[in-house]
């Protein structure tokens, strides 16, 4: 298949916020700061192969156009072991994973 232009993505995450990659956990963490991760996709090496979405597609997707589309590109840290099996069994090795 094809490469995927950056353009051709979804990214649900939202933009702007003051010190989204830090947060104060939630109850419980006696104000502990913990890093969000932040997932990332080389459009120019994506396949869309779909390995991804079959490990974790509440963060990945790939649709009947055949385009990959992120669907949280901050996912909460439960999906961690998950996103980052993504990366690691990535194919072309085109997701990478921030924090």
């Amino acid at each position: 298949m094809a490469a995927r232009a950056a353009g051709r993505r979804r990214a649900d995450a939202r933009r702007g916020e003051p010190d989204r990659d830090l947060a104060v956990s939630g109850p419980g963490h006696h104000g502990e700061r913990e890093r969000h991760m932040r997932v990332k996709v080389d459009f120019d090496r994506c396949e869309s192969n779909a390995v991804c979405m079959g490990i974790v597609p509440e963060v990945f997707e790939v649709r009947d156009d055949d385009y990959l589309y992120v669907l949280q590109e901050e996912p909460g840290p439960e999906l961690r072991p998950e996103v980052e099996e993504a990366a690691r069994l990535c194919p072309k090795q085109a997701i990478s994973v921030e924090g």
